[in-house]
């Protein structure tokens, strides 16, 4: 079979799989799940259920392996859109990850198929009926859980007592990578803004607190997936999580995080607003 790995993370299978027949009323369309697994053990690195299945939702999802796991050797994946955009293209290379593509038409070569098949059977009839996000979350969190620990038919022969997915792994990682130089690759500088007088900066129609003691000063914003940061001259200032609307807007700002500097004032009133 194409691509069968020989040793622990020589391949990574990567790809989404959409919940047709959920019951949450706030979300018309599909929910997806975005899937990582580890073709030699089969284990399940990294999955996440999202409203949404661009570049976006994919890299971090990603990124929760890399820091997990170390990168791997190789990524495969189908030809899908995410997997190629110029975004994830620039991290494989410069994490030096090799990306491999199954034939056209040929989903079989993705060994992560066959574990959507497993999740079908084991996992959809709760995830379908659970009556909000977090609780098809929850569900999703357990049946990860479940699958890691649990007896794969693969490994049914294996003559070491090993033979669940997480057992199989052992706890090796692949090329582990610093987390400062995970969070600089991850992290692209998109534009500089000068700070207003109260210290914020102007984003997609929010505004967002970055230092009072540096107005009018010229700041760099970077995103890393769903994260913005703002930076002077290299020093960390805040960090904020946005969600995306469906049109690019933000729709939700959440979790401020505001790094001590030499020029913080003693109070901060307000950390973001929408104007």
């Amino acid at each position: 079979m194409p691509f069968k790995a020989a040793r622990r993370h020589e391949y990574w299978s990567i790809d989404i799989r959409y919940i047709e027949h959920h019951q949450l009323p706030d979300i018309k369309g599909p929910v997806y799940v975005i899937s990582i697994l580890e073709n030699f053990s089969r284990m399940l690195l990294a999955s996440a259920i999202s409203e949404r299945q661009d570049t976006a939702a994919y890299l971090r999802v990603l990124a929760s392996a890399l820091r997990n796991y170390g990168a791997p050797e190789a990524i495969v994946t189908d030809s899908g859109g995410v997997f190629y955009s110029k975004r994830a293209m620039a991290i494989y290379e410069a994490l030096d990850i090799r990306k491999e593509r199954i034939d056209p038409r040929q989903s079989w070569q993705n060994y992560i198929e066959a574990h959507f098949g497993i999740m079908r059977r084991l996992a959809d009839y709760y995830l379908n009926k659970a009556p909000t996000l977090d609780e098809m979350k929850k569900a999703h969190r357990k049946f990860i859980r479940d699958y890691n620990t649990q007896i794969h038919f693969a490994h049914r022969e294996r003559n070491d007592n090993r033979h669940s997915p997480q057992d199989v792994l052992r706890g090796v990682l692949a090329r582990t990578l610093p987390a400062p130089t995970l969070a600089r690759i991850f992290f692209a500088t998109e534009f500089t803004r000068h700070l207003d007088r109260s210290g914020y900066i102007r984003f997609r129609r929010w505004r967002f607190y970055a230092e009072s003691g540096l107005a009018k000063q010229e700041v760099q914003v970077s995103f890393y997936t769903s994260t913005l940061k703002i930076e002077y001259q290299e020093t960390e200032l805040a960090y904020y999580t946005m969600e995306w609307e469906e049109n690019k807007r933000i729709k939700e700002v959440k979790n401020p995080r505001l790094i001590e500097t030499g020029t913080r004032r003693a109070t901060i009133n307000v950390v973001d607003a929408r104007t």
